[in-house]
């Protein structure tokens, strides 16, 4: 829109600037002197009108008459019989009017259904080109130069209007599918620093706009990962459209898999960047790792109910051998009674094998853990003592009872102590509390002072065939993780080199009867 230097009167020195669409017509009183006027106000203008004549064609302005050049946006009305236009804006009741004698009156109609045309695509650019036909009919049948230049620039104005609007319309449709995607998406330029990031890529990472833009991926990417990285990138400036799965570390260093899609940006048909786009699947990898651990947990299962077999048969025998010479020798019944012991020691311990086979036959009842693992602690005290490891324990007062099976509870507390010894092979202390968690559960900690566990292994115990011992199996403490599993609970293992190991268990508490 232009803008037009004016006077308000003709003694006046101050020269005031107005938008070219205020006004609405422009009266020739003598030659290089105009008065302009909008719908509210007139001002003069003391000038040559031919240096203003091709801006003013553009935006509307046609001379009507000899004394008129009319802002056609503004027409809203032409009587042909009185030869005068009617001027008039949308947003006022006022209006002026403009003699038209001379002009040919079908080209004011013309031109006000041209302009139209122009002013509706302030709606959008319409879907139905046919609308677009009153131009070339229009254009083909004026036979006047001068009016078909008019038309013709008309159409131009039109036609770049019209292109201006698909083009913003497409940048808007554009920026719309990059900040509102749910998967998270970046654009890098040629030298492989980050020019933009989607809100779905801050909300997955963490990180805000200063963090990212104009950095490099290796910010994002685990170190391990940059030189592959690099690679697909340079692929991609190439031509090429990638696809791969990588993992990016969050602002709170959490470790977030991604599949990616890359692929060139092009510019005026050259590569000018790439974009990224991300898929985060952490939960399916996750997923993943569960239905490899359940596979390992089916063979296991397999192996468990076929060993059980094997060693219950001959354990069979042994327990029938004992018992026939337990009648037929005498002197020896606290041996004979120790083997039995022993031997139904075994037998246990093969049953809580099977757990991990499949679901037992189990006998929950409501049970004292403190008594529990009394019993239990003068089972294992003789290797405790062995190995030089002194066992405490404190007991808070009105702890809960538990609903459990009283044998599988001792496994867990056998497995969990046993490891805590093996820890210390030079001796130590085993610290065993029990108390009442503040949700009303029972909880349940087992700190030692032994070696420790690394911190990246910790994630993967209770897997089957993963453990830390230079000949252990991994069986124990996944068994003691399943116990804990089928009894409602939960475990978490804590652990640092060099200083001890805490293994924290929560069983809900056995609801109390009421009394009649």
């Amino acid at each position: 829109m232009q803008k037009i230097p004016v006077i308000r009167d003709k003694k006046s020195s101050d020269i005031l600037i107005i938008p070219s669409d205020d006004v609405v017509k422009i009266e020739c009183i003598r030659d290089k002197e105009y008065i302009i006027h909008t719908l509210t106000d007139k001002y003069y203008w003391a000038a040559s009108i031919d240096a203003f004549e091709e801006w003013l064609f553009e935006e509307g302005f046609r001379l009507i008459d000899q004394m008129n050049v009319v802002n056609m946006n503004h027409v809203t009305d032409y009587d042909a019989r009185k030869g005068i236009v009617t001027l008039k804006s949308d947003t006022s009741s006022r209006y002026k009017t403009a003699s038209a004698a001379w002009i040919h009156g079908d080209h004011i109609v013309n031109v006000m259904n041209l302009l139209a045309k122009m002013k509706n695509l302030g709606h959008g650019v319409p879907e139905n080109e046919e609308d677009d036909a009153i131009f070339e009919t229009i254009l083909a049948q004026e036979e006047d130069y001068r009016f078909a230049r008019s038309y013709a620039m008309i159409k131009a104005l039109y036609e770049k209007k019209k292109a201006e609007l698909r083009l913003e319309e497409s940048e808007l449709r554009y920026k719309s599918l990059f900040e509102h995607n749910p998967d998270p998406i970046l654009s890098l330029n040629l030298n492989g620093l980050i020019t933009s990031v989607n809100p779905a890529m801050f909300e997955v990472m963490g990180y805000t706009e200063d963090d990212l833009l104009q950095k490099t991926l290796d910010l994002l990417v685990t170190p391990e990962h940059h030189e592959l990285m690099a690679t697909w990138f340079e692929e991609t400036v190439k031509g090429a459209t990638p696809q791969f799965e990588i993992t990016f570390i969050s602002k709170d260093e959490r470790p977030v898999e991604l599949s990616v899609e890359s692929f060139p940006i092009f510019v005026n048909k050259q590569i000018a960047g790439v974009y990224m786009i991300c898929q985060d699947i952490s939960e399916r990898k996750r997923a993943e790792e569960m239905i490899l651990r359940s596979e390992k947990l089916s063979i296991v299962g397999q192996m468990a109910a076929g060993v059980a077999h094997e060693i219950r048969n001959p354990l069979t025998s042994l327990k029938g051998f004992v018992q026939l010479m337990q009648s037929k020798v005498e002197g020896f019944d606290s041996y004979f009674s120790i083997m039995q012991e022993e031997l139904d020691r075994i037998n246990f311990i093969v049953s809580e094998f099977l757990v991990i086979a499949k679901p037992q036959s189990v006998r929950f009842q409501t049970k004292d853990v403190p008594t529990i693992l009394h019993n239990t602690i003068m089972l294992t005290g003789s290797q405790a003592l062995i190995h030089n490891v002194n066992i405490t324990t404190e007991a808070k007062p009105d702890v809960p009872t538990i609903k459990c099976d009283e044998n599988q509870i001792k496994q867990v507390f056998i497995n969990i102590l046993n490891n805590a010894i093996e820890s210390m092979p030079e001796g130590g202390e085993i610290h065993i509390s029990i108390v009442t968690a503040e949700d009303g559960q029972l909880l349940m900690r087992f700190s030692d002072n032994g070696c420790g566990i690394p911190e990246d292994r910790i994630p993967r115990l209770g897997e089957p065939f993963y453990t830390t011992k230079e000949k252990g199996t991994g069986l124990g403490l996944m068994v003691t993780f399943k116990i804990i599993e089928n009894h409602g609970g939960q475990m978490r293992i804590f652990s640092e080199l060099g200083k001890g190991t805490t293994v924290e268990i929560k069983m809900p508490a056995a609801k109390r009867q009421a009394r009649g």
